[in-house]
């Protein structure tokens, strides 16, 4: 940041904050500039970003500058904005990150969204949904805040990161709907017993050899283990469409994230499985291939849901 008393007659502004950032961000090749500048100084000034605009002229104290530059600092040198506030908003709900989760990606929003009219399918009674890989939480809780009705049980394999999707889940009041454990995949669970209507996942999916090609701020501080699917990429996915129909009532469903390129690989996976219906791929905001749909077949179906 440029000296104030050199390159400013008076003291620096919110708005000249933002602006000279926003250039900074993008000489140092920063996405998203401008509202990353915005989320940097709301989190510095302990405000929103509209009151940023709405006090545009108000001058900064020392101190604040000095929290700021900070800020700033951690930024160009590659640390996820995220990371750096704590927060992250998915399904428009507040999620606390840091480095033992992934950051929630906008396209998760569309696995959300994919499953909503399953579990508002009231043919049944109450259902019971697995989250395998839960991360931050952002994804079952999401679904427990806007269908409360549901038993949710959710795992993942951190520590770490289930303490972090429990602290999400009580800001949000929904953790006692939600059932807790630690464990890798379906190693905790009963093989052979039929106790869910969904299960969904956000796996790893990207190809080894890809990481190091992934931005700065993913591959340096994300964690590994929740990004990489080994050779093909496919590793997570095949076990839980392989595995998952031992867990799953006929008429259940999968719900799956994946790569934008992996829809055959995933379509063949269920196919050799088979035990589910054709996968139905759903597209993200950007018109990429991202979720994968499959219903476990039988002779009395669970459901009237119809992908």
């Amino acid at each position: 940041m440029p000296n104030a008393s050199t390159d400013k007659p008076s003291s620096w502004t919110t708005l000249d904050l933002v602006k000279w950032t926003a250039g900074y961000f993008k000489d140092h090749q920063v996405e998203s500039a401008r509202s990353e500048a915005e989320i940097l100084l709301a989190h510095a000034l302990k405000t929103r970003r509209i009151d940023l605009y709405l006090n545009h002229d108000q001058p900064l104290c020392e101190d604040e500058l000095k929290r700021f530059k900070a800020l700033i600092k951690r930024r160009v040198q590659g640390e996820p904005v995220a990371y750096i506030t704590g927060t992250r908003e998915f399904w428009s709900l507040a999620m606390a990150v840091n480095p033992s989760v992934l950051v929630p990606r906008p396209e998760t929003e569309c696995l959300v969204e994919a499953v909503l009219p399953f579990l508002d399918d009231h043919a049944g009674s109450m259902k019971r949904v697995l989250e395998m890989g839960a991360g931050s939480g952002a994804i079952i809780i999401a679904l427990a805040h806007e269908y409360p009705e549901h038993h949710y049980v959710a795992m993942d394999r951190s520590a770490a990161a289930v303490q972090t999707a429990r602290q999400n889940a009580r800001t949000h009041k929904v953790d006692h709907r939600i059932d807790w454990f630690c464990g890798n995949w379906d190693a905790a669970l009963l093989p052979d017993r039929e106790t869910f209507d969904l299960i969904v996942s956000n796996p790893p999916y990207i190809r080894s050899r890809d990481i190091n090609g992934l931005q700065p701020e993913i591959r340096n501080h994300e964690p590994q283990i929740a990004l990489d699917g080994d050779g093909d990429g496919l590793r997570c996915i095949r076990h839980i469409i392989e595995s998952a129909h031992r867990y799953l009532r006929i008429g259940g469903l999968i719900a799956l994230e994946m790569a934008y390129d992996q829809k055959n690989d995933v379509q063949d996976i269920a196919a050799e499985a088979g035990k589910y219906s054709a996968p139905q791929i759903i597209k993200d905001y950007s018109g990429h291939d991202r979720v994968a749909l499959m219903v476990k077949k039988g002779l009395r179906p669970h459901t009237n849901f119809v992908i």
